[in-house]
């Protein structure tokens, strides 16, 4: 299965059997975890096999049953100005007010990460679907202060998101999406180009919370391309999985962006 196949075969499943996952196929998600981290700078970590791998927390979308194996999707914000990648203690505060009242992150440290949890958590979502695995995104009440996580956290960092995977209880449903005009721009009298369009097609595969699909992508005259979060919950999470998409279906040699 290749990655398209994968966007396509992709459901958020929230309900999950009990069969373990086979210790060859976690063997694969650690190194790819672990080239994730590498590249990203953030501190992606995982956990298979538990009772629960959600520790009993409530979830913000969505109930979940059967939940043995999870990705926590770990970062701190950049600071802006520092060099040694620590975040001030308000940014930390600011973000849980922003993630309890659904509101889009504004200090730009936030938003770099929130961007780059989207991006790798669903390179991370697709490997999984690769290896015939069923996922969905979660948001954790409380994960940061939950006591004995399997997780650990380094000071300044935070669980942004956490990827739920194993073999799912149920098939997904259908899947909606707003019309490709609303989600891009071309310069005037272009005639939208095969490789943008693919492009596009594949972001609008990509999973924002409620399928709101808050982003929006430009083609410029010189062929760049950039890509900017609109309102919506969350949206620059979702803003990461839909670049990771994009350069996929686009073709990654191809995307230059501005």
């Amino acid at each position: 299965m290749n990655l398209l196949e994968a966007m396509e075969q992709r459901h958020a499943i929230r309900a999950y059997t009990d069969e373990p996952v086979d210790q060859a196929v976690l063997d694969i998600l650690r190194a790819e975890i672990d080239a994730c981290n590498q590249e990203s700078g953030l501190h992606i970590q995982m956990a298979a096999g538990l009772d629960d791998a959600f520790l009993g927390l409530k979830t913000h979308y969505g109930r979940f049953t059967g939940v043995h194996n999870a990705i926590a999707l770990i970062g701190r914000p950049a600071c802006v100005g520092a060099t040694d990648g620590t975040a001030p203690n308000d940014a930390t505060a600011a973000w849980h007010k922003a993630a309890a009242a659904d509101e889009a992150a504004t200090d730009a440290g936030e938003i770099t990460l929130q961007e780059r949890v989207g991006y790798y958590g669903e390179r991370l979502a697709l490997r999984a679907v690769q290896l015939g695995l069923e996922t969905s995104w979660a948001v954790l009440d409380d994960a940061d202060t939950a006591e004995h996580p399997w997780w650990c956290l380094h000071p300044g960092e935070k669980i942004v998101w956490v990827l739920a995977f194993g073999h799912g209880a149920r098939p997904g449903g259908r899947r909606r999406s707003k019309p490709i005009e609303e989600l891009c721009r071309i310069p005037d009298g272009m005639t939208m180009p095969d490789w943008f369009r693919a492009g596009m097609e594949a972001a609008m595969l990509a999973p924002t919370s409620l399928s709101q699909q808050p982003f929006l992508f430009t083609l410029h005259e010189d062929g760049t391309v950039s890509a900017e979060a609109t309102e919506g919950l969350f949206a620059h999470v979702g803003l990461g999985c839909a670049k990771y998409h994009f350069e996929v279906g686009a073709g990654r040699d191809r995307v230059v962006w501005r």
